[in-house]
């Protein structure tokens, strides 16, 4: 609590309160905080004092602001092997995190010919995902592929929107016809354009990753994906091996 007694301001005296509730997993990674209302009156002050003292935290990078919703304990950094796919549900379990999915933009029309070209068909669909941890988007999942899975897979893209599930097509994929995949993929870094700024909500010219993939099944490329993930929320990790052809063990 606050001491109004105290030669030290409020501002930073609620900060430290609420710093340490986060500390000792009083509110956890994305939980919502009161609000400031309900700050005002837990604390007896005033509301100068709250948005203060969240604004001391927020440099702090303890906790971020979502315009009309509230204030947020900022998430931990979100790590995914780079071994094997691992689905977004799964990711934010993993976590102890809750999150869902919205359908960006789903369009048969207007496919550039560049992708259609890496399909080798004209019949091409894109179907735009964004992944959010509780109200943070952190994926936007950008998704061509040819008709006839686009036809089985929006339908039930549609359904887990609305169920507020979190999901890739990675995991409507058993519920389709295709079973087996193989994929390509190539990872780099990039920096966000004004498009993929205003999706993720951060600022244009910030990194991202950017995670390309080729997936085949039966040696038929079915499905092609440009996923942009915040670089200061998500890692991708991997296990090496030094080669001791090339390495003698001494460095």
């Amino acid at each position: 609590m606050v001491n109004h007694n105290s030669s030290v301001p409020l501002y930073l005296q609620l900060a430290a309160d609420l710093e340490e509730a986060i500390y000792n997993k009083e509110y956890n990674d994305g939980e919502k905080l009161p609000s400031e209302n309900q700050l005002c009156k837990m604390y007896n002050v005033s509301r100068i004092t709250v948005r203060q003292a969240l604004s001391k935290m927020e440099q702090k990078n303890l906790v971020y602001s979502v315009h009309g919703k509230g204030t947020f304990v900022r998430l931990a950094d979100m790590s995914q092997s780079l071994v094997k796919i691992t689905s977004f549900q799964k990711t934010l379990e993993q976590k102890g995190l809750s999150g869902y999915t919205e359908i960006e933009e789903y369009s048969l029309k207007k496919i550039p010919d560049a992708i259609k070209s890496i399909f080798g068909v004209d019949n091409i669909a894109r179907l735009c995902l964004v992944g959010y941890a509780n109200d943070l988007p952190l994926v936007y999942y950008n998704s061509y592929m040819i008709n006839i899975l686009a036809a089985e897979m929006f339908p039930i893209a549609q359904l887990w929107e609305k169920e507020k599930r979190a999901f890739s097509t990675w995991d409507i994929y058993p519920e389709i016809s295709i079973k087996k995949l193989h994929m390509e993929q190539k990872l780099t870094a990039v920096i966000a354009d004004g498009n993929i700024a205003k999706i993720l909500r951060i600022s244009k010219g910030d990194p991202v990753m950017k995670m390309e993939t080729h997936a085949y099944s039966n040696g038929d490329l079915v499905e092609y994906k440009i996923a942009y993930y915040r670089a200061d929320k998500y890692a991708f990790t991997i296990k090496r091996e030094l080669d001791r052809d090339v390495y003698d063990g001494s460095f």
